[in-house]
């Protein structure tokens, strides 16, 4: 039963209701996460002691969390709506205190590791192992290799672009050539959008606005 209402205030803390406002996205844990994580030779985090609140136990789920293993994990039915929460967050920490989740951590990357993109843990076993594996192939802006944040930054906004198949023999005229994952973007900035293509993958997208502007900063 407690599991029914902790999966109940999950919904409502996440789809905006009102009467659980005190649940709240803890913004400045997932920065400190963030910070240990470009930490050279940290391996792992504790999470008890970078929160200020009570809790017995804690989720993690990411975007490739299955509805079924959630569910599996949780003892309790999902919805749509917050599986679709999840899958916008890259990675989500649910900590719950007395079977009602009291915070959640969105996390912009895959920093911690885990098993079948899931992961159950408890304030007396809670020290998270960070995911260094995801440290692969450097990201350039031309022959420049980026920092450590604007590597992160520029892999959240690529993960957030909803690219299309394209066939082009000739890709864009390109302000900048973009490196990620192995895989070369050429980047051509407007007054108000950023428009990449690939020859490599045969794929175009584009983001617009601030998401826009913030990929200039970064690449040029």
């Amino acid at each position: 039963m407690k599991t029914l209402i902790a999966i109940g205030i999950i919904f409502c803390c996440l789809v905006g209701c009102s009467s659980n406002a005190q649940v709240t996205n803890d913004k400045e844990m997932g920065e400190n996460i963030q910070q240990s994580f470009e930490k050279k030779g940290v391996s792992s985090v504790d999470v008890s002691k970078l929160s200020d609140f009570k809790w017995e136990k804690g989720y993690l789920l990411t975007n490739k969390s299955k509805k079924a293993d959630v569910e599996k994990l949780v003892n309790a039915p999902i919805s749509e709506e917050v599986m679709k929460k999840i899958s916008a967050a890259n990675q989500m920490l649910v900590f719950v205190h007395e079977g009602e989740v009291v915070r959640y951590v969105e996390l912009p990357q895959d920093f911690i590791a885990h098993d079948k993109n899931q992961l159950e843990f408890s304030s007396s076993h809670s020290e998270l192992k960070f995911n260094k594996k995801r440290e692969g192939k450097p990201i350039k802006a031309g022959d420049k290799t980026l920092s450590s944040e604007d590597a992160l930054a520029v892999e959240s906004i690529m993960k957030k672009i909803q690219w299309k198949k394209a066939d082009y023999s000739v890709a864009l005229d390109p302000d900048v050539q973009l490196t990620y994952e192995g895989v070369v973007y050429n980047v051509r900035f407007t007054a108000e959008s950023a428009e990449l293509t690939s020859k490599r993958r045969g794929v175009y997208g584009k983001i617009i606005g601030e998401t826009a502007q913030q990929l200039y900063d970064i690449l040029m």
